[in-house]
């Protein structure tokens, strides 16, 4: 009797494992084709007050990127100086420089247990010389690399930095500027040149008394997206209620925009909370930089000609050399091995 039962369960058994090993390959790979085709991807921006206290950003940090794993987003930024503050030339003196590089490795392994990719605005300190940055950790927990802000806004102990980047992440190339780095409008579209369909903007801008800078601001991130028919999406530090005049924070208004420019979430000035939107990436086609490189096939039927300047298409290309790729084969020994973490 025992032996008339096992047989039964043993074929079933056998059945499942082999529909099991057969489908899963074929349903993987047409999640793969689904993602490769790039349509959705959902994002957010963290709009959050913090300050010089590295301890309580770190957790404020953390509680954002949770939140925005809850909502189901697949990256998440921060704005300019985000962990450790953005000092001036005597409070820099005063970070704790290994509490921030044991604050990012922590901050970083909360990719691998969320699956999101983290864009984190922070500050270093190596031999001696001081460094502005966005650190980029990929969704399986990878630090990609960091990007140093190219043109500085006044700061004369910062660093400048090496120009503009792309990277991958959930699936997506991207490039990321910082706050004065707007003003350089070639960065983003070198970045968009290179395959990025997403410009990350992680600002620490003038704050809310500064009124005369406040639209010149908002139209530069319109701007960015618009350019370049991609996305735009940007952090900044909000507006504190209780002393708006202060250091080390900004006005607020973190924004998702659309690549014709339309805003998808926007916070206030003094809000706390995250902006998100989903990116339709068949949307970001990249179509005015493409037009410049002679590779849009409109441009190319419409007008009969390969490109319609070639001096300018030679421009753009001799650009592309500038362009790095941050990939993980290049970064701070501290950042190695954070899964150690787990």
């Amino acid at each position: 009797m025992t032996n008339q039962i096992s047989k039964p369960r043993t074929l079933t058994l056998f059945i499942v494992i082999s529909l099991y090993v057969f489908y899963t390959p074929l349903l993987l790979a047409q999640k793969n084709e689904i993602r490769n085709n790039h349509l959705k991807i959902k994002v957010a921006a963290a709009q959050i007050l913090t300050d010089y206290d590295i301890e309580n950003n770190e957790k404020k940090i953390s509680n954002a990127i949770k939140e925005a794993h809850d909502a189901g987003c697949e990256i998440i930024i921060f704005h300019e100086g985000c962990l450790t503050g953005y000092p001036d030339e005597n409070e820099i003196k005063n970070i704790d420089f290994s509490k921030v590089r044991a604050a990012e490795r922590r901050i970083c392994s909360l990719s691998k247990k969320y699956k999101i990719a983290i864009l984190l605005g922070s500050t270093s300190e190596e031999d001696g010389r001081y460094y502005n940055y966005v650190l980029i950790a990929n969704e399986d927990g990878n630090v990609l690399g960091l990007y140093n802000k190219t043109w500085r806004a006044g700061e004369r102990y910062y660093e400048a930095g090496e120009g503009p980047v792309i990277f991958t992440v959930a699936g997506v190339d991207a490039t990321v500027i910082i706050c004065h780095d707007l003003r350089y409008p070639e960065l983003a579209r070198l970045g968009v040149a290179a395959g990025a369909k997403i410009i990350f903007i992680s600002n620490n801008e003038s704050g809310v008394t500064h009124e005369n800078k406040l639209l010149g601001y908002r139209s530069m991130q319109i701007a960015r997206a618009t350019e370049n028919m991609v996305y735009a999406v940007m952090s900044n530090s909000p507006a504190d209620p209780k002393d708006v005049t202060r250091r080390n924070c900004s006005h607020g208004n973190s924004k998702i925009v659309d690549p014709l420019g339309n805003i998808i979430d926007e916070a206030t000035s003094f809000e706390e909370r995250l902006v998100v939107g989903i990116i339709d990436l068949d949307k970001a086609n990249r179509t005015t930089v493409l037009r410049t490189m002679g590779e849009d096939e409109g441009s190319k039927n419409f007008y009969g000609v390969e490109c319609e300047n070639i001096t300018y298409k030679k421009w753009v290309m001799d650009g592309l050399k500038l362009v790095h790729r941050l990939d993980g084969k290049n970064i701070p020994k501290y950042l190695m091995n954070i899964e150690d973490l787990d």
